[in-house]
């Protein structure tokens, strides 16, 4: 109800439903000082009054708190068992990132959570998102975190709340904020090093622990539980910095503070002794094989009670899979469970529900052990026990199960959750207009920033998007060059506004190599794709064109090579303000359905009409690789090598009668008058390639495995 009636608030103010779902612009110059919990209230206009009652409720809320005994909750630790409220107590919870879901859908996902059979949901917070510039902090629209914990207490579901600061997640930079690269010296990230720690401290300090203090357990709220870092024994060996994060939290919380946690693997013994403290509780996680890991846990552990805070029940995606989407199967999950269970661990499902990594600062990336660059799709579907969608799946089925049975509690086998009404399938939508890059470049961008040298994007002040260089070569028998993983991530070559080809960032030898006809502009348009989020390639995730000599006339085998000096750079944050600028009647109607087109970088329009608001998915064969937008909202990025081929459109996104669909592609086809341009278009379910697997080929070994395992 609260949760329903700040949307309507907004709704109020804003006029739309999309505007309700974006971040607002940034409050710039607002910092508050630590301790204080939100903007200052003194903004002009109703934003600045929306903030002070904001303040307001979260103050009175936390006095009532205090003044109530009875009010108090408190997870503690007795002997081998979790007891909460005085009673022994059994943690069966579920991941869910408010982040990746829109708010007027949250309680969707959380009712089914709670159908589960579970009494907890477990909550990343991701910095990145929530403090975008230094200082400028954003809670608003799908960043509410404090609607979302009011929303968990009104459910009765408890909260263990992972405040990193790095989350891992399968999420940019794993939640770090990009701005900690900006310095030519970057700031040592999960380290006792003063400059990180201060940015932690003016983050958790000055703004998330204040926050959420009135939803903390000991208030009458729902969080019982904080982790301390993720993760940390894949990373390194400093419990100074993992006794500086504790320090913080129960400096800043005192004696309200909750039961604080670590979470590593237990897949070598190092893992759980450098990632926590015996001041902390230990947690363990892994997918299969909890006869295994639970006494590896305990081998680290010898007291308290055992928890699996993240059963892998699935796994990500990541572009260009060779097998397809990521597959387990249901019967597994089930029985995996079931022995987690018996073992008399806690258990959290990871993920309960991914929903999508939307915009772009979304999906990560991971770094393979031969040295390849892994970016993440923008759905977050995971094989969660909810699809991207919200929809029940056969996992949640087998599962709700196993817990019915386990709870002794067989009405959970009585509730049905209807499946959600979907867009009705549409032939290819009508264009209205198209730009090219050259023509939109001057609403896109400001000023350029002047450098001798390639700068990388971060070093300009630009954290997600595209980014433009531009200068001038001579005409030359030497090839123009690229050097080794300079290209972060995927970059269009344009020479006078042709387009010489295009390089990924895994690419080698003779594809990052062109031939340089003719004197004249040189243009480089790179697309930052998702930072890695996992072990050390973190430190070196800057963007664009990495490496004063990124950019060379000559090979080592043609004698000494030259560097292309000189250039012009331009940050293409596609945010939608810039994009909102964008000079349609250049060529739109008739001229945009007919007109000859170079390839290279084009914005497309098109025109959605939808009688009632509805989910669905945007189809985008015929195109490259870019990203989407519906009314505004960046639905996340696309590329043609798979596996995922659509994009979940949420229904608040849409509205009765026109919406605009707009895409953005890198490298779009030449196009002829005589040919039609390609268009989108909308279908009720998600599409999947299957790669280069055989369909059924997965369903097939997960059977063979059942088989054996039946054997043995």
């Amino acid at each position: 109800m609260l949760v329903a009636s700040r949307a309507s608030a907004s709704l109020q103010r804003h006029g739309s439903t999309s505007r309700f779902l974006r971040p607002r612009p940034l409050r710039r110059g607002v910092r508050p000082q630590r301790g204080q919990p939100g903007p200052s209230p003194a903004l002009c206009g109703l934003c600045g009054f929306a903030a002070l009652a904001v303040h307001t409720r979260q103050k009175r809320r936390l006095e009532a708190a205090r003044a109530s005994v009875d009010a108090s909750r408190r997870l503690e630790i007795r002997g081998d068992d979790f007891v909460l409220d005085g009673q022994v107590h059994r943690i069966i919870s579920g991941s869910v990132s408010y982040f990746r879901v829109l708010p007027p859908q949250w309680r969707d996902r959380m009712e089914k959570l709670k159908a589960l059979g579970c009494n907890a949901a477990e909550v990343y917070v991701p910095w990145n998102l929530h403090e975008p510039e230094p200082g400028s902090f954003d809670f608003e629209g799908r960043c509410d975190l404090p609607a979302f914990l009011e929303l968990c207490q009104e459910l009765q579901l408890d909260v263990l709340l992972r405040p990193g600061p790095y989350i891992c997640a399968e999420w940019d930079f794993g939640g770090l904020p990009w701005w900690l690269l900006r310095n030519p010296d970057p700031v040592p990230l999960r380290s006792s090093d003063p400059k990180f720690l201060e940015a932690v401290e003016r983050w958790w300090c000055g703004q998330l622990l204040p926050r959420i203090r009135p939803y903390l357990a000991a208030n009458g709220g729902s969080i019982i539980a904080m982790q301390v870092e993720n993760e940390y024994g894949y990373w390194g060996i400093d419990p100074d910095y993992l006794e500086k994060l504790r320090s913080m939290m129960l400096d800043t919380l005192g004696s309200e503070c909750p039961l604080l946690f670590t979470s590593d693997g237990t897949f070598w013994p190092d893992l759980q002794a450098n990632g926590g403290l015996d001041s902390m509780l230990r947690t363990a996680n892994f997918g299969s094989e909890p006869n295994q890991r639970l006494p590896e846990l305990r081998v680290a552990q010898p007291r308290g009670p055992l928890c699996n805070m993240e059963f892998w029940i699935g796994w990500f995606d990541a572009w260009g899979a060779l097998t397809g989407k990521s597959f387990r199967d249901p019967k597994d999950v089930a029985r995996t469970l079931r022995g987690i269970l018996d073992a008399g661990a806690s258990v959290n499902f990871f993920v309960f529900h991914g929903g999508t990594s939307f915009g772009f600062c979304g999906p990560g990336g991971n770094v393979s052990q031969v040295g390849q660059y892994e970016p993440q799709v923008t759905s977050y579907d995971y094989g969660g026990l909810l699809d991207e969608a919200g929809e029940i799946t056969t996992k949640y089925l087998r599962c709700r199960e196993v817990l019915a049975d386990f709870l002794n509690q067989p009405e959970l086998l009585e509730r049905s959750f209807p499946k959600t009404r979907r867009l009705p399938e549409s032939p290819l939508l009508e264009i209205e207009a198209s730009l090219s890059l050259e023509q939109a470049l001057p609403c896109l961008a400001k000023d350029p920033v002047k450098s001798a040298v390639p700068l990388a994007a971060e070093q300009v002040g630009l954290g997600y998007g595209y980014i433009l260089y531009r200068s001038q070569i001579p005409a030359s028998d030497l090839p123009l060059t690229f050097g080794d993983d300079v290209i972060r991530d995927f970059a269009s070559v344009l020479l006078e506004g042709r387009v010489l080809g295009t390089i990924y960032r895994n690419d080698s030898g003779r594809s990052r190599e062109f031939q340089v006809p003719q004197a004249g502009r040189l243009e480089v348009l790179v697309e930052m794709m998702g930072r890695v989020n996992f072990g050390p390639a973190l430190l070196q995730e800057r963007k664009g064109l990495v490496g004063p000599g990124c950019v060379q006339l000559g090979t080592p085998f043609t004698g000494p090579l030259r560097a292309v000096l000189g250039w012009d750079i331009f940050a293409l944050p596609m945010d939608e303000e810039s994009l909102a600028q964008l000079p349609w009647d250049a060529c739109q109607g008739t001229t945009a359905r007919k007109s000859a087109w170079e390839r290279g970088p084009r914005f497309f329009r098109y025109s959605l009409h939808v009688q009632q608001p509805a989910d669905g998915f945007l189809a985008l064969e015929g195109f490259t690789k870019g990203f989407a937008c519906v009314n505004g909202f960046n639905l996340g990025r696309y590329w043609q090598v798979g596996p995922q081929q659509t994009l979940y459109i949420p229904y608040p996104v849409l509205r009765r009668g026109q919406n605009e669909v707009l895409v953005f592609d890198i490298d779009s086809p030449e196009l002829e008058e005589a040919q039609a341009p390609p268009a989108p278009r909308i279908v009720s379910e998600a599409i999947w390639s299957s790669g280069v697997l055989p369909r059924g080929a997965k369903e097939a070994a997960a059977k063979v495995s059942n088989l054996f395992r039946s054997w043995t």
